[in-house]
């Protein structure tokens, strides 16, 4: 479960830390009202707002104390999903699947 409270990339080499943009609070946040998210206005350039220096856990902190349930809910599905395929990978290496 990803819960970072700050970027654990160098500044000059950082992303997102979800493997999957589905899972990160910050892009959910970005396509609903209130601007709490990674948008800065910038997307055509690539990357989102965090690539570009925002400071993720600040920005995360923020929008967990105005919609903690977005925040909890993104970390939930993405451990759920970061477990299947856990297992996928352990079922393969058996040679089960």
């Amino acid at each position: 479960m990803t819960t970072l409270l700050s970027s654990p990339w160098p500044e000059e080499d950082r992303k997102c830390p979800h493997s999957r943009i589905e899972f990160c609070p910050l892009y959910i946040a970005a396509h609903e009202a209130g601007g709490l998210g990674c948008d800065d206005g910038r997307l055509a350039e690539g990357g989102c707002a965090v690539s570009r220096l925002m400071d993720y856990g600040k920005a995360l902190a923020r929008l967990s104390h105005e919609n903690r349930d977005l925040v909890q809910e993104c970390a939930e599905r993405e451990s759920i999903h970061m477990k299947v395929e856990q297992r996928r990978r352990n079922m393969k290496n058996l040679g089960l699947h």
